[in-house]
Parts: C-alpha cells; sequence; structure tokens
C-alpha cells in the first residue's frame, strides 16, 4: 500500500519539501495557543488573549493569499525572504512590548504586522509538489496532497502539546519563541532548494488575467470549504464544554486528539489508492459523511461514544483538501496556482472565529450538548453551497 509514497520520496527533492514544509509550517497550530498562554501569563484576561488571537486569524485570512499571489508573480523565495523575517521581527517585538508593559494598542499593532507577514507554507509546498511531479502522474500528485493533508493532521496534533509543554516547562513566552526557531530551520530547506522551485510563468496576456476567484472550479472548493471552517473550532469549543461539564476536561485533550487522529489514518489510505471514483465525487461524498456524522453529536453524553464518532468523523475530514486541490489545480494558470491553493482553504479561521464566538454564546446559555448542533449547521451550510456546481463535480 505504501508504494506509490515510496515513489513519490524518490522524487528529487521531495524530502526537502516534506521536511522543511512540515517544520515550517508548526507555527500555524502554535500560535493561537502561545499568545493566549503568554498574554495570560502577564494580563489574567481571557478576553484580551482572545482578542489578539482573533485579530491575528482574521489578518492572517488576508495576508496569506495575497502573499501566495506575490509568490506566483515574483517567486517563492522573493516572498519568503521579505515576509518571513517581517514576522519574526515583529513577534520579537510583541514579546518585549508585552513584557515591558508598552501600551495595548502597541501589542495589537506588532500582532497585526506580524500575521501581515504570515505565508500559507503548506500552500507553496503543495505548488512545489505540483511542479516537481510536472503532469507525469495524476495519482502520485494525488499522493503528494494526501502526505500535506498527513502533514497538516500531525502539525495540528503536535503544535498545541508541545506549546503547552514548553512553556509550562520553560517560559510563558518559549511557545513564540519556539515558533520562530521552526520558521528559521524550516524555511531555508525549501527556499534554497532550486530543483523544486517553480520559479516565475507569466505568459503572454497573463498580466491582464482576470482575477482567480471568478474561477468556477475555485468557488466549488474554496466557497464549501470556507463555510465548514466554522465546524472545526466549534468541535473544539463544544468536546471541551462537555468534558468539563463532566468534571473531566483532562479528557478533551485526548478526545480532539482521537479526531485527527482518524483525520491522519485516512490521509494515509487516501494517498496510498489509486482511485477510480473522480475527484469530485469523492469531495462531495466526505463532505456529506462529515455532515451526517456531525447530526449524531448534539445526543451523544458517552465520551468514548463520541471519541469513536470524533474518529469516524476524522476520517472524513483529511480527503476533503486532497480531492478538493486537483479540481482547483487543473484550472489555473501556473501563475496563479499558489495563489489558487491558498485560496481554497484560507477562509477557514475566518469562519472559526465566527462559530467560536457563537458556540461560546449557546453553550453558556443552553449547555455543550445544544453547542454541538452548531457543527451540524455549519456543515448543512456547506452542503448547500456545493449545489450550484454539482455537474462540475461529476466530471472533475
Amino acid at each position: 500500500m505504501l508504494s506509490t509514497y515510496r515513489d513519490l520520496f524518490k522524487l528529487p527533492g521531495a524530502a526537502r519539501i516534506a521536511s522543511g514544509g512540515f517544520i515550517a509550517r508548526m507555527p500555524i497550530a502554535m500560535d493561537a495557543i502561545a499568545i493566549i498562554l503568554f498574554i495570560y501569563s502577564v494580563d489574567k484576561r481571557f478576553a484580551l488573549a482572545g482578542a489578539l488571537t482573533a485579530v491575528a486569524a482574521v489578518t492572517t485570512v488576508v495576508s496569506s493569499p495575497l502573499w501566495s499571489k506575490v509568490a506566483d508573480r515574483k517567486g517563492q523565495r522573493f516572498v519568503l525572504c521579505i515576509a518571513v523575517p517581517i514576522r519574526i521581527v515583529a513577534i520579537i517585538s510583541f514579546i518585549n512590548l508585552v513584557l515591558a508593559g508598552a501600551p495595548i494598542w502597541t501589542w495589537f499593532l506588532s500582532i497585526f504586522i506580524a500575521e501581515a507577514g504570515s505565508i500559507s507554507m503548506g500552500s507553496m509546498s503543495r505548488r512545489r509538489w505540483v511542479h516537481i511531479i510536472d503532469g507525469q502522474d495524476k495519482h502520485l500528485l494525488a499522493t503528494s496532497y494526501a502526505y500535506e493533508s498527513l502533514a497538516d493532521e500531525l502539525v495540528f496534533i503536535l503544535g498545541p502539546v508541545i506549546t503547552t509543554a514548553i512553556v509550562a516547562a520553560i517560559d510563558p513566552a518559549a511557545g513564540l519563541i519556539l515558533g520562530i526557531l521552526f520558521l528559521l530551520v524550516g524555511v531555508p530547506l525549501v527556499a534554497t532548494h532550486k530543483k523544486s522551485d517553480p520559479g516565475v510563468e507569466l505568459h503572454q496576456g497573463e498580466e491582464k488575467q482576470s482575477s482567480v476567484m471568478r474561477n468556477r472550479n475555485l468557488q466549488a472548493i474554496a466557497i464549501p470549504m470556507t463555510i465548514i471552517g466554522g465546524c472545526f473550532s466549534a468541535v473544539n469549543i463544544c468536546v471541551v464544554a462537555l468534558t468539563t461539564e463532566q468534571d473531566l476536561k483532562a479528557v478533551s485533550g485526548l478526545l480532539l486528539g482521537i479526531w485527527a487522529v482518524g483525520g491522519a489514518l485516512s490521509a494515509l489510505v487516501n494517498g496510498a489508492i489509486r482511485w477510480k471514483i473522480s475527484h469530485g465525487k469523492r469531495f462531495i461524498g466526505y463532505l456529506l459523511g462529515m455532515t451526517l456524522i456531525s447530526l449524531t453529536f448534539p445526543f451523544i453524553e458517552n465520551l468514548y461514544l463520541l471519541g469513536f464518532v470524533l474518529f469516524l468523523q476524522g476520517t472524513c475530514i483529511a480527503p476533503l483538501l486532497p480531492n478538493g486541490l486537483p479540481i482547483v489545480t487543473h484550472s489555473v494558470t501556473p501563475s496563479q496556482m499558489t495563489q489558487a491553493i491558498t485560496l481554497a482553504t484560507a477562509g477557514i479561521p475566518l469562519t472559526g472565529a465566527i462559530s467560536s464566538f457563537f458556540a461560546g454564546q449557546i453553550i453558556d446559555s443552553y449547555g455543550a450538548s445544544t453547542g454541538f448542533w452548531l457543527p451540524f449547521l455549519f456543515l448543512f451550510i456547506g452542503v448547500l453551497s456545493t449545489i450550484p456546481y454539482r455537474k462540475l463535480y461529476r466530471e472533475v
């Protein structure tokens, strides 16, 4: 089963893309909890910490697609050499401003600048896979996307655990500093590898090409992915709330870990199979699976059963993007590809922030079980958003 992964990692530069991309994206799973732990250690206000993470999330939604657009036009190395230093300097400034007791508005300004330097390392890694595979084998490209989804799952499993552990063991600012170190190690591994660098591929007349968001293939993936982003944050909060109601708060981390493990295993298997079913049909199938499984959440009180159901839903989550991205990348020009890959998931933090707010309100008023209707609502709307593109899903 793993022969497809063996073939993938035989490609020149594969190990550098895989390892560097994985290390460099670790901060995306660390920064939010690192900011919360750091600010609470200094200010003792979760509201302020939450406001800062919200600003960070919204800024990232805007900045990462813009940097990806620049990467398509100027090259990945150009972007990495500008954006990453901005981010590192701003994070260091943020830490120093907080520790020095500077006015709170400077905290917001520094975190805004830091996230303005936020790049989508996952998108850049995926773009490099497209470049080195270069249309040779569509199954191998699907395997590379599956590997990247596996990497995403592992990042979100390991990131929060590592952050909380290092903060508890060393210093409240250690989580943010470790994120900087991951960037300093991972980004050069990718940026300095010339063979996998897609470079700049502008063709005559492309300077005046239409906006990539007008591409129906991208819309067919980006719109539902953005909407269902609200499911993820809501599930996180509801799981913590339900375990807290049962005086088993420590179990929440285990349950969310099981959720992610289901996704990691599914991504691994998905990439090893040479599918005959189209990407579009699989994308819809996994989305429907997620939605139907989420319908059981409000009725579950037993945590063992919840863990099992979370595992099942996780197996539907991880294959979504590997099946959605080929629909996108096959329909855009090389000079728009990094931007298109980024836009496919760029809106997830925004709906995540919205769902977090409403989930908290619902849980405070009606309890965790009622709060679990919110993930189903986001997923149901996500399914409805695919209806205008139903013919497209059947064809690709």
